[in-house]
């Protein structure tokens, strides 16, 4: 067997481990949990092999939560850093040769100079005319190619640029998106979250604003009954269903497994229950059917918490008021809505 070879077996070794992974956690194929599991197999990430291990000598349970965490710290932004590192190479690439072709033309000028120079001197020396325009005619001619050569080199730079730009903004994008649902992910809410947070408590805003905790009812009855390929359709119903009843300024993500969070700027606890009271309504009377069979699988509800932002109090404590306030929803039988105390 070839060095190659090898490589190509291990690597199927290393999918195979991380599928059984998957499968044995009762875990969803997403390509952020499979990446994380197979660069566990792959030994390629330290952080990640102790994190798991101490998982698995505790007995806990790894759950999807935990997995994109890792996800995020340990691979997404080794990613984002690789292409940062390869946009910063290509424009280092497009700076230098635009010096180099600036450089050139900037000498052709010069010698230009020099010819003109030359010329007016011949001229009023009276030598012959015809000889003098056709050397000024020839320096012309790799002056205007030197400028033309120079006007396409600076058009492809800039295409390299604004290639680069938009690179740059589908990167952040993807960052920001949850890749099932499509809805912002944890990192882009908590990162938002943060920054309304501050300027709030600087008095830079001075309205208020709600973050509301949002979790699907007994879906790890229907993940168990019908299959992660159904639960997933479901979460991408729901995560549609939520984004259709909020505001333009308000940001969705998905939070963890089946639960979103939503922040709601200016909009006081008042308004923030009214609209988890409608959006909780269209929910719970919307039948779900499988897209490809139109199989119904009748109708599901949400529990929600939601707390309003106090000064002060930072991120994490609104987070956790409006996550217990989750939690008595459940708790008191679900497809309720319930304020943080």
């Amino acid at each position: 067997m070839t060095t190659t070879d090898h490589h190509v077996s291990k690597h199927w070794d290393y999918a195979k481990a991380t599928l059984d992974a998957l499968r044995d956690h009762g875990l969803r194929p997403t390509p952020e949990l499979y990446h994380v599991w197979f660069v566990y197999y792959a030994e390629e990430n330290p952080e990640i092999l102790r994190v798991i291990d101490a998982v698995k000598a505790s007995g806990e349970a790894i759950g999807e939560e935990t997995l994109l965490q890792l996800y995020y710290r340990y691979i997404f932004d080794r990613q984002a850093a690789d292409f940062l590192q390869r946009g910063m190479e290509d424009f280092s690439d497009v700076v230098e040769n635009s010096d180099a072709s600036l450089t050139s033309t900037r000498d052709e000028l010069r010698v230009y100079g020099d010819v003109l120079g030359k010329a007016e001197e011949s001229l009023l020396a009276g030598e012959k005319v015809a000889e003098v325009i056709r050397n000024v005619a020839l320096h012309t001619g790799r002056m205007q190619t030197a400028v033309e050569s120079l006007h396409e080199q600076l058009g492809d730079y800039l295409n390299k640029i604004a290639h680069l730009q938009r690179e740059l903004h589908e990167t952040r994008e993807r960052s920001y998106t949850d890749g099932l649902t499509r809805v912002s992910n944890r990192m882009h809410f908590e990162e938002t979250l943060a920054s309304c947070c501050v300027e709030f408590d600087t008095g830079s805003i001075d309205e208020p604003f709600c973050v509301m905790m949002v979790d699907l009812d007994q879906f790890k009855v229907v993940n168990d009954k019908y299959g992660h390929r159904i639960g997933d359709e479901i979460l991408v119903l729901i995560a549609s269903m939520i984004k259709a009843n909020t505001k333009g300024r308000d940001l969705v993500a998905r939070y963890g497994g089946d639960e979103f969070a939503i922040l709601l700027p200016q909009t006081p606890l008042k308004d923030a229950m009214m609209l988890a009271d409608d959006m909780s309504k269209r929910i719970a009377a919307r039948e779900v059917r499988a897209k490809s069979s139109g199989t119904s699988f009748g109708h599901m509800t949400v529990s929600v918490g939601v707390a309003e932002y106090v000064k002060g109090e930072g991120a994490a404590k609104v987070v956790d008021r409006a996550d217990n306030a989750l939690y008595r929803a459940k708790k008191n039988g679900r497809n309720r809505n319930f304020a943080a105390e």
